[in-house]
């Protein structure tokens, strides 16, 4: 089985997924590594950048799939936006082509918490874009005021899923 680790930015995602990586065999793909990467040939957060990100991470999914290799993904979703719901329905249909299944797991993490977490060793170590803690903040700030980013309600169309406060 997959994991799908979703939360607001600094909520732990990647923390989590490496603890969880040392305790399986399951790969981790934390969504930074392809921001980073993309971010080098855009230098900005475009729609174009966004889906190049995406692409990364359909590409690493799929070869991961067909080579039976468990991963965990990380991504921060807004739930107000239906792309963002499409996009984790692609995953898992995705998967389901490959008779595969994917947990989704929302963590809710307090905007308090996530700044205190934004200026960790870890984060820092793993994250060369969020090195600038005043810019960081910022946009941790701004992206908790501008998008939903704990659901509601469960989505139906994912078959596994669950949320941790």
């Amino acid at each position: 089985m997959h994991l799908f680790i979703i939360g607001a930015p600094a909520s732990g995602k990647m923390t989590i997924g490496q603890e969880l990586s040392r305790l399986t065999d399951a790969t981790l793909f934390y969504n930074h590594q392809a921001i980073d990467f993309a971010i080098e040939i855009y230098h900005d957060y475009t729609e174009e950048m966004c889906e190049f990100v995406r692409g990364i991470t359909f590409s690493f999914l799929g070869a991961s799939a067909r080579n039976q290799r468990s991963v965990i993904l990380t991504d921060v979703i807004d739930f107000s936006n239906q792309y963002h719901l499409i996009y984790l329905k692609q995953i898992q249909s995705l998967l389901d082509d490959y008779h595969q299944e994917i947990l989704f797991v929302e963590l809710e993490t307090s905007l308090e918490e996530c700044i205190r977490r934004n200026r960790t060793e870890n984060r820092l170590k793993y994250k060369p874009l969020k090195r600038h803690i005043e810019v960081s903040e910022r946009e941790i700030l701004e992206t908790a005021e501008t998008l939903q980013l704990n659901s509601q309600y469960q989505p139906n169309e994912l078959h596994h899923y669950f949320k941790i406060n």
